[in-house]
């Protein structure tokens, strides 16, 4: 029986020092990379905040050698593309000067069926920019064994994820003050299916059972649909998402029953909220995790004209009863419906130019009152923010961009 040869990822990951006595600190495994129902990309990635660092792999067959067998491994930067084309998906190569592939042939010795460790370097991080995901591209060339044992296309090929540590400002939300809404504007977010995405960062989630509510943020259409977002609405679990539209809510998973039951956010830590209508279906993902719902009564078409953004609870006299406390970041509207692996892949930052991106506002400005769109320039002057007085009238609030205070420390560091 023909014998197919694939990648195998080991002991994943090393920072190499320039003195050789220096000892690598490994990372923790990767899944093996084994035929069509796994992706060839993997989950995890290196942080190549220091460099050079380096990733191990070794190469395997489905079973033991007959006899010495010579394998080459080579840089293939024309694998990608094809998977990129395949897949609809952007990721973009490491440049190949700053990768070194340590061994280019491996072997894997008669009665074995995997290959001495092996690994590939990269030596600079200088080009790696926010919003983009490169990986480092491995192939399995071709085989030196007398054509018994053939390449099997579907794993042949080995996409390393590469990234850095990223710091950045961040919106701080000490007080009501900033409670406003912007007018983003009619026309421009007509959307059938959508997705929607906020990070948040509570400082205080008030307390159980109380008559209060952290309404973080709300978009919406005047006299129309809207996706509002608020954490621990009363007569439900303590520490969920409350997610109203005009079409039912949808509150995020929670353990136990009653009052016992507890959901998952907690104060003092980042959350990426992605919120996807399909055109049939709402589903949500905290960073990048899909919730299983503590409640699901969402129906109907939850398209929408999207033409505002709020923070935080600025209608009536709501402000203080309804306040969040706590930092702000990353707010993008999509006009399709992301997947999970690409939300999972872009919690830090995404791509101003990938597909479907309609508005992305990073909120990292560090200084004024305008958060500036990186897609279309639609960018919001929060001098020019208005508060809902009553269910008609809009009244400005140059205050609100007076309140803006940006922060920039450990908390706001993101790997990516």
């Amino acid at each position: 029986m023909k014998k197919y040869i694939f990648l195998t990822i080991v002991a994943a990951l090393s920072l190499v020092a320039c003195n050789k006595a220096d000892k690598f600190q490994y990372g923790k495994e990767i899944a093996l990379i084994t035929g069509t129902d796994f992706s060839p990309i993997t989950k995890d990635q290196i942080l190549a905040d220091q460099i050079p660092i380096s990733y191990n792999y070794s190469v395997s067959i489905t079973g033991p050698a007959k006899e010495d067998m010579k394998v080459h491994i080579q840089y293939d930067s024309l694998a990608l593309v094809k998977y990129n084309e395949a897949n609809k998906t952007s990721y973009v190569n490491v440049p190949r000067n700053v990768v070194v592939v340590n061994d280019e042939f491996v072997t894997i010795s008669k009665g074995s069926a995997t290959s001495s460790m092996t690994s590939v370097t990269m030596l600079d991080n200088s080009f790696i920019q926010e919003g983009v995901i490169y990986v480092i591209p491995l192939s399995v060339a071709y085989l030196d064994n007398g054509g018994n044992t053939s390449i099997l296309e579907a794993s042949k090929s080995l996409f390393i994820k590469v990234g850095k540590t990223m710091e950045s400002f961040s919106l701080d939300i000490p007080n009501t003050g900033v409670y406003s809404t912007y007018d983003l504007g009619a026309g421009k977010y007509n959307l059938d299916t959508w997705t929607l995405e906020i990070k948040a960062h509570p400082y205080n989630m008030k307390s159980r059972g109380a008559d209060q509510l952290c309404r973080l943020a709300c978009w919406n259409e005047d006299g129309g649909g809207q996706v509002l977002l608020r954490f621990n609405e009363n007569g439900k679990p303590w520490k969920t998402l409350d997610i109203v539209s005009v079409n039912g809510r949808y509150v995020t998973g929670a353990t136990g029953e009653g009052d016992s039951a507890t959901g998952a956010f907690e104060p003092n830590a980042w959350y990426m909220i992605s919120i996807v209508w399909n055109g049939n279906d709402l589903s949500v993902y905290i960073n990048g995790e899909k919730d299983t719902p503590w409640q699901n009564t969402i129906s109907g078409s939850q398209a929408f004209n999207l033409n505002r953004f709020e923070i935080g609870m600025s209608w009536g006299g709501y402000g203080g009863s309804q306040s969040y406390t706590g930092r702000m970041a990353e707010m993008r509207i999509w006009n399709i419906a992301r997947s999970q692996s690409d939300i999972a892949s872009t919690l830090c930052s995404v791509d101003a130019s990938s597909e479907g991106l309609l508005g992305y506002w990073k909120m990292n400005e560090g200084e004024g009152h305008i958060f500036h769109d990186s897609v279309a320039g639609n960018d919001m002057d929060w001098d020019k923010s208005q508060r809902q007085k009553d269910e008609a009238n809009y009244t400005p609030t140059p205050e609100a961009g007076d309140a803006i205070v940006w922060v920039k420390d450990e908390k706001n560091k993101c790997a990516q």
